[in-house]
C-alpha cells in the first residue's frame, strides 16, 4: 500500500465490492429469463447490477492501492476552515435528512410500491433538502417516475412491488 493510500477509501470501495458480490451471489436464486416466453426474469437486473458494481468496486479498490492520492474532482472531504460552526450543523443536519428519507423511503416501498415511494422521496429531497421551487421539484419527481416507469416496466419488464396500487389487492376474489 502507498503511503498515500486512504484506508478509509479502501474500505469504502471494498464495501461497494462486498455490496455487489452479495446482489450478484443472491441472483442465482431468480431465474434468468421467464421460462413461459423469454421474457427478462426477476434476476437478470440483481445479477448485473451486481457484477457491474463488484467490478466497479475492485477497480476502485486497485485504484486507490495504485495512485494512493486523492484525485481532483474525486470528492476528497478535507476539513475546510472556512466553514462556521453553524454551516457544519448544516451539512450534517442535510446528510442525516437524506439517510432518514431513504431508510422511510425503503420502509414505504411494501405500503406504496416502488416508484411512487421514489417519487416521493425525490419530490421531498428536492423540496426540502435542496430547497428548489415546488414547481421544478414536481417536474423532477415526475420525470423520475416516468425515466424509472420506462427503464424498468416498459423495456426491463421487471416485476416491481405495487403496493397498494397492486389490482390484486383491490379485485373481489
Amino acid at each position: 500500500m502507498k503511503q498515500d493510500t486512504r484506508p478509509s477509501v479502501v474500505v469504502a470501495y471494498a464495501a461497494l465490492a462486498a455490496v455487489g458480490a452479495a446482489f450478484f451471489a443472491l441472483s442465482f436464486e431468480y431465474h434468468w429469463s421467464n421460462p413461459e416466453d423469454g421474457a427478462v426474469g426477476p434476476g437478470a437486473l440483481p445479477r448485473v447490477a451486481g457484477l457491474a458494481l463488484l467490478l466497479l468496486g475492485l477497480v476502485l479498490v486497485g485504484q486507490e492501492l495504485r495512485t494512493g492520492t486523492a484525485l481532483e474532482g474525486d470528492g476528497l472531504v478535507v476539513e475546510d476552515g472556512d466553514h462556521s460552526p453553524e454551516e457544519r450543523r448544516r451539512i450534517r443536519r442535510k446528510l442525516l435528512a437524506v439517510v432518514a428519507t431513504m431508510v422511510v423511503t425503503a420502509l414505504a416501498i411494501p405500503l406504496l410500491g416502488l416508484l411512487p415511494a421514489l417519487t416521493l422521496m425525490t419530490l421531498f429531497l428536492a423540496v426540502v433538502v435542496e430547497r428548489q421551487s415546488l414547481t421544478r421539484s414536481l417536474l423532477v419527481a415526475g420525470a423520475t417516475y416516468a425515466t424509472a416507469h420506462l427503464i424498468f416496466v416498459v423495456v426491463l419488464r421487471v416485476p416491481l412491488p405495487l403496493g397498494v396500487f397492486d389490482p390484486a389487492v383491490w379485485s373481489a376474489q
